[in-house]
């Protein structure tokens, strides 16, 4: 493995990551220096091979793992076993990435966070999947996710909770935690997460990263029966745009009926200057603490400077209605999983010692919903796409907060928090980001601004109308060149030797 890439990191300076004026301690992994495209860029000149970057992750991984928690699941010997076979002409070019625990690759075990599920391993990939692989991305293994990816906050009973590489007291996020916890820690410069309520958004907020939502329908399926989930997307966290935009071109979805022209490689700022809603508080009217709001009123400032036009109004969603909405389709399943459980093992489900209290906990608050708890959802968020298309006639994009507060500590919601204080922290936590998967919006959480008080980062979150994916990723470009973030690390990362 190279030791050194000081030649390679002068001789490949456009290769680089978006330089930053951070204060923090740069890294002393030089291949740290460089995202996923450059990292490819570096393999396709012969200057490394996809072998030593597969082994520089992995060797990042042994030594902050213990701390981080962020996997379920190692494929390193597979791994390695590819690099030197994957095509170094395709996009990506071995560069190593991981899954989050709630999606099938084939051979390797998918937990869904969940005991129930530690020996399930689907025999096929999902389509998703295959298009990353395709794309030459080299998958190491799997991440952390709250069972059954059922909260705003990574903490299990089969593996517990996803440590904030930022500051290890804190939860990392979720329900992608694990891969935003990765991504931040540098394990690899990008890593998959699904999003189904604010799942990318939210840990990317929490770990100082990018996280995406597409619209809906824009990827290709990331379920094994190959349809869409209403509510849930697939793409990806990482530290730059770029990243994230390759492999949003190379994971579209070509003639969906319900979809949308394909964007393709997006590969910088537009010139067309916006006109940005900002709306302070959350769906319930409720004001965020101190510290985000301050956050919120830097990427104001930065919008404006940068020429676009800030407009300020109260929030439109009504927060009952809305959850009212979201939790009539997110839980209509689990009644039917409790079941499940019970025949298996022919015990009550809070006995049967193979499902969190949380999860036992809202399944039987899901049974006790009205039988067409999901259909109203669904015609509640038809209804709201409708009231969207003036707002988004109106105003190219919507900022708010993704978290109504700073990254809370491990234990503020676990896997065996009392069901009413986690049902109010999930909601409280969802507020920002729950609407654009009702309505099938793109949305994003960008890492321009940490908190003055504790220095830990705060995500500003962009929505966008339906399909309009490519306004925000232009938008995202433009603000990492004026305000870059992704030089900057966690001092446990910085300290890594």
């Amino acid at each position: 493995m190279l030791n050194s890439l000081t030649g390679a990191v002068a001789l490949h300076a456009m290769a680089r990551l978006p330089s930053a004026q951070a204060r923090l301690p740069l890294p002393a992994d030089d291949l740290l220096n460089f995202d996923a495209v450059g990292l490819a860029q570096l393999i396709r000149q012969g200057e490394l091979s996809a072998q030593e970057v597969v082994e520089a992750s992995i060797a990042r991984i042994e030594a902050l793992e213990p701390a981080i928690n962020a996997l379920t699941t190692r494929n390193f010997s597979a791994a390695l076993a590819r690099a030197p076979k994957i095509d170094a002409s395709t996009v990506f070019a071995g560069v190593p990435t991981l899954l989050k625990d709630l999606v099938d690759y084939g051979g390797v075990r998918r937990t869904n966070g969940s005991l129930l599920h530690l020996t399930q391993v689907p025999q096929a990939s999902v389509a998703y999947v295959k298009a990353m692989e395709q794309a030459g991305l080299n998958i190491l293994g799997m991440t952390n996710t709250p069972e059954f990816a059922s909260g705003a906050l990574t903490d299990n009973l089969a593996f517990g909770p996803t440590r904030n590489p930022w500051d290890l007291t804190r939860n990392a996020g979720g329900s992608s935690g694990g891969s935003a916890a990765a991504v931040a820690a540098g394990y690899v410069p990008l890593a998959h997460g699904t999003d189904g309520g604010g799942s990318n958004r939210i840990p990317a907020s929490c770990c100082g990263v990018l996280g995406m939502k597409a619209s809906r329908y824009r990827q290709t399926s990331g379920e094994a029966d190959g349809s869409h989930y209403f509510l849930r997307t697939h793409q990806c966290l990482s530290r730059t745009v770029r990243d994230s935009a390759a492999l949003l071109a190379v994971t579209e979805a070509l003639g969906h009926p319900n979809g949308y022209d394909p964007v393709g490689l997006i590969e910088g700022p537009g010139s067309k200057r916006l006109r940005i809603a900002v709306s302070m508080e959350n769906a319930f009217g409720e004001a965020p603490e101190t510290s985000v709001q301050n956050v919120i009123i830097k990427t104001m400032q930065l919008c404006k400077a940068l020429g676009h036009d800030v407009i300020e109004l109260p929030n439109p969603l009504n927060g009952d209605a809305l959850f009212q909405a979201a939790e009539g389709i997110m839980l209509a399943d689990l009644p039917r999983l409790l079941r499940y459980v019970e025949s298996l093992t022919g015990r009550p489900a809070e006995d049967a010692g193979l499902l969190t209290r949380a999860t036992v906990d809202v399944g039987r608050y899901a049974a006790s919903l009205p039988a067409d708890a999901r259909q109203r959802g669904l015609a509640y968020f038809a209804e709201l796409t409708q009231k969207f298309t003036p707002f988004f006639n109106d105003y190219d994009v919507w900022l708010t907060p993704t978290l109504p507060i700073e990254t809370p500590r491990l234990g503020y919601i676990s896997h065996d928090t009392p069901f009413a204080q986690a049902m109010a922290r999930n909601r409280q936590l969802l507020g920002y980001t729950v609407a654009s998967n009702g309505i099938g919006a793109p949305a994003m959480s960008v890492p321009l601004f940490r908190s003055g008080e504790t220095g830990l980062p705060i995500g500003s979150h962009f929505m966008a109308a339906p399909g309009q994916d490519r306004r925000l990723y232009e938008l995202a470009f433009e603000l990492e060149a004026a305000q870059p973030w992704a030089a900057q690390w966690p001092s446990l990362v910085a300290d890594y030797r």
